[in-house]
């Protein structure tokens, strides 16, 4: 929990309370008049209880601005009840924005997301897990608030990544890895916060009352499996980490053994000093519950709300054979996703290149939808042009896109192939100049392919429009017939 005053815990649970936000971007200071709204979603377990998490943190928000946003800057995000006091959400580095008009929209990470990259440990073996987590951050420049114990390590995994170290010292440790509010590396413990919730500062609460016990500790290392303890799935505590040991394995049980928890939900009002691992309890009438905060989702529009899940395993929850089953006929059944990202900046000239491709295999006849999301930065470009490309053909509607000065612009490509045969299908994107250059920067493009079986569903009305651009100052065009100025009707769809 985020060392804060007593006075601000009591006007964060104050019914009538004033909440004030603050939003740092290099050197552009965003406050309330400016913030549309704001997110902050800080998790430590992604499905449920567990150990060795590398979870990165997340805060998007959009609100007025016209000028430049840099990829990779730094943001940095206050929350406060009085206007002096500040609980800071914490550090991240701007990973996609688009400027739309005099609106910005921004989503950054913290740390964590940017590590997932190689490491290799130069020192002697063996070493301790401690050294070799100081020496990670000394690397990738981090600072380390805490280091864990001094454990032995005798050996590296190979392959393993950045990230994944730290994930296995952490879990040895019996901890959790993050990135505080402050942008440094730390361990996270269970340990419980000294902090109470009310169910007068909820409005919603779903409970699983089913309490969970930790009874056993199940370790994989990829050469042994060790195991101490015993007891159900839904009990049991199981990883993947190199770095464990039989011995390790058991103080892990020892310590949790007589730990147990209840899952829930709870929609409540906004406490920013809670954080992703605080184990706090909820006073829910005369019944006191011990939860674990998994994760925790702050929304800012004004007021300050969150949403808290603890989460545990439950039989509904545990897989099943069936569900096993069913998720293998899905896939035999044509249901395709894939995502295309540019972690590289694009550079648009007049020569036509392909920005997002896809390629995929049915076995029967399916239809696809595709979906590219993309900001443009003019250089010397008059106009742009975009094309959708279906096994080896053109469709006959091209998206034209006038280019003035430095234009910082979002695109919106639409398609859906009705009918595709089965076999080998490839559906891509062009983009290129009539005349000059403009880019895409890195990361801000984002292209999404869902198809399944047709099964006799011929879609809708509405699905069956080729195109649909929602730009400012666009124009579409028909092969061989000419434009069509609609700018003033960019709202409708285009048929």
């Amino acid at each position: 929990m985020i060392t804060v005053s007593d006075k601000f815990k009591a006007l964060a649970q104050d019914n009538g309370r004033r909440v004030w936000c603050r939003i740092t971007v290099g050197s552009e200071v965003f406050l309330d008049d400016r913030i549309t709204e704001m997110s902050f979603d800080d998790v430590i377990h992604p499905d449920w209880f567990t150990v060795g998490t590398t979870c990165a943190n997340r805060l998007h928000f959009t609100a007025r601005y016209s000028g430049e946003v840099t990829s990779g800057a730094e943001v940095r995000a206050e929350v406060s009840f009085d206007g002096e006091e500040w609980c800071q959400l914490g550090v991240f580095y701007i990973s996609r924005r688009y400027v739309r008009g005099n609106y910005v929209s921004v989503t950054a990470y913290d740390r964590m997301y940017s590590l997932d990259t190689s490491y290799s440990w130069k020192g002697e073996l063996p070493t301790t897990s401690d050294a070799l987590l100081l020496d990670i951050c000394k690397t990738v420049g981090l600072e380390c608030v805490d280091a864990g114990q001094s454990i032995a390590i005798e050996k590296m995994p190979d392959n393993a990544t950045t990230q994944d170290l730290i994930g296995f010292i952490a879990g040895i440790n019996r901890a959790c890895a993050k990135i505080d509010r402050t942008g440094k590396l730390t361990l996270k413990y269970h340990s419980r916060a000294d902090f109470e919730l009310l169910d007068k500062n909820c409005w919603e609460v779903q409970r699983n009352m089913g309490s969970s016990v930790v009874t056993c500790i199940k370790a994989h290392t990829g050469e042994d499996d060790y195991t101490a303890g015993g007891g159900a799935d839904i009990s049991t505590i199981e990883m993947y980490n190199p770095f464990m040991t039989q011995k390790l394995t058991e103080d892990m049980y020892v310590m949790y053994k007589p730990f147990s928890f209840y899952g829930a939900e709870l929609h409540m009002q906004g406490m920013p000093f809670l954080e992703s691992g605080d184990v706090v309890s909820f006073l829910d009438g005369k019944l006191l519950y011990q939860l674990v905060i998994s994760e925790i989702e702050y929304t800012y529009n004004g007021g300050l709300s969150a949403v808290v899940y603890s989460k545990n395993k439950t039989y509904e929850e545990e897989s099943s054979d069936l569900e096993k089953l069913l998720e293998e006929l899905l896939h035999k059944k044509n249901a395709v996703y894939y995502k295309r990202v540019n972690p590289e900046q694009i550079a648009v000239k007049q020569q036509e290149q392909i920005i997002a491709d896809f390629e995929f295999e049915s076995e029967e006849d399916m239809f696809a939808q595709l979906d590219v999301n993309f900001t443009i930065k003019n250089s010397t470009a008059d106009q742009l042009f975009i094309c959708v490309n279906v096994n080896g053909s053109f469709i006959e509607r091209k998206i034209i896109q006038t280019m003035n000065g430095t234009d910082y612009e979002l695109v919106h490509v639409y398609h859906l192939a009705e009918r595709l045969l089965a076999g080998k299908n490839r559906i891509f994107v062009t983009v290129y100049t009539k005349s000059g250059d403009a880019y895409i920067p890195a990361g801000d493009m984002l292209a999404t392919l869902v198809g399944h079986g047709i099964y006799g569903n011929m879609g809708s009305g509405r699905d069956k429009i080729s195109l649909i651009e929602r730009v400012p100052d666009n124009r579409i065009m028909r092969h061989k017939i000419g434009f069509v100025d609609i700018t003033d009707h960019m709202d409708k769809e285009v048929t």
